[in-house]
């Protein structure tokens, strides 16, 4: 058995392994009667689409060996002969079907199969096809790991060129004896930068976070850069406002929405704007942050 077969067999073991202790975690506390695990092992069964004798195999099988006690067998290297003869047309079918569905159990896959007479009851088996599925690519574990890739790189856009699209915040800023009788106010960042570059076409601090503020932002990045093809905004109030809508749409600046709750879409604006303010200009106080304000 070459080294790679060998990594293959013992990532597929220490996997399978996995899922099965989480399918029955449950039934490992000590302090459960027969009575109990009884019932739980007919609960986990029904909710994971298993035979009650698989469930039961599973914990009888930790309760004597533990974690090791779940790994599946290897018995070397497979005798293809013990294979169906279309078996390789059959694993196409089975990725085929955990593309569409990548919850599908490897039960389900196998009972599809059956249904769709593609082979017969009780030859294709369990553990054969789920190891055949790993060493393709096409285990539980790779295909979350795909779905969480995906899933954040759907958060990580980058327009091709530059003024294609511009995105614009709010942050907070310090605190400034800026008020009437040197009363502290709270300062608010107002900034927007290209898509593409990540340079900042514009960026001050205001004394408040009103449409003002980023209608005044928007305009002095449009006198110094010129007009852009779409802008990108979170949902505050600020950046709904009939107004500044209208001003875009006059420039045929198309306006688009980030989705709610998602921090990291904005999370260009967040590191450029915000977390490196002193590339705003030389007037910068000890703890970084531009004075040049209100004007």
């Amino acid at each position: 058995m070459n080294t790679n077969r060998s990594l293959i067999i013992q990532h597929w073991q220490d996997d399978t392994a996995l899922e099965r202790f989480q399918m029955i975690s449950r039934l490992t506390d000590t302090s459960l009667d027969p009575a109990k695990r009884v019932q739980l092992r007919y609960e986990i069964a029904a909710r994971n689409d298993v035979s009650y004798k698989t469930v039961k195999r599973y914990d009888e099988a930790y309760q004597k060996d533990g974690f090791e006690g779940l790994k599946p067998k290897s018995h070397g290297p497979r005798n293809q002969d013990a294979l169906p003869e279309n078996f390789d047309e059959l694993l196409q079918q089975a990725i085929q079907l955990r593309r569409e569905v990548p919850s599908r159990s490897v039960e389900q896959i196998i009972t599809i199969l059956e249904l769709e007479r593609q082979v017969g009851p009780g030859i294709l088996k369990r553990s054969t096809l789920q190891r055949h599925l790993y060493a393709a690519g096409f285990g539980s574990t790779h295909l979350k790991t795909y779905r969480e890739a995906r899933e954040s790189s759907s958060r990580r856009f980058c327009k091709p060129h530059r003024m294609m699209l511009i995105q614009g915040d709010l942050k907070y800023g310090p605190m400034l004896p800026i008020g009437e009788g040197g009363k502290a106010v709270r300062t608010y960042l107002s900034s927007a930068i290209d898509d593409h570059s990540r340079m900042i076409l514009a960026s001050q601090f205001y004394d408040n976070q009103e449409e003002t503020v980023v209608e005044d932002t928007f305009h002095k990045a449009i006198l110094k850069f010129g007009a852009f093809d779409a802008c990108y905004f979170d949902h505050g109030s600020q950046y709904r406002a009939k107004q500044l809508k209208l001003s875009l749409a006059k420039l045929s600046i198309k306006v688009k929405s980030a989705p709610v709750r998602s921090g990291k879409s904005k999370g260009k604006i967040l590191s450029e704007a915000f977390y490196y303010p002193h590339i705003l200009g030389n007037h910068c106080d000890s703890e970084g942050f531009s004075l040049r304000m209100f004007g």
